[in-house]
């Protein structure tokens, strides 16, 4: 697993998305913070977290965030998105 991020100056990287970065679930109000890597719920790679929160429900998804460790944080929205892309390896 990787951790970069996957935009240089707001550009997409090359390659599209490194679906093998490491990545954590999160509460989406867990207030983030100096204990914030302790706080995830689930770690894996990115491809296994999106797969993971697709397994949810709808309102429960809505309640957690994907955060791809090197990158940012990806809502439920963004979540669905990329696992509906044709790439998605999940």
């Amino acid at each position: 697993m990787s951790d970069h991020p996957t935009t240089y100056n707001a550009e997409a990287a090359e390659g599209g998305i490194a679906w093998d970065d490491r990545a954590e679930i999160h509460r989406k109000d867990d207030g983030q913070g100096l204990l914030d890597g302790a706080k995830g719920l689930h770690d894996g790679t990115f491809a296994e977290m999106i797969k993971m929160m697709m397994a949810m429900t709808p309102d429960e998804r809505r309640e957690h965030v994907i955060q791809k460790l090197g990158d940012r944080m990806y809502p439920a929205g963004e979540v669905e998105a990329m696992a509906a892309r044709p790439d998605f390896p999940g």
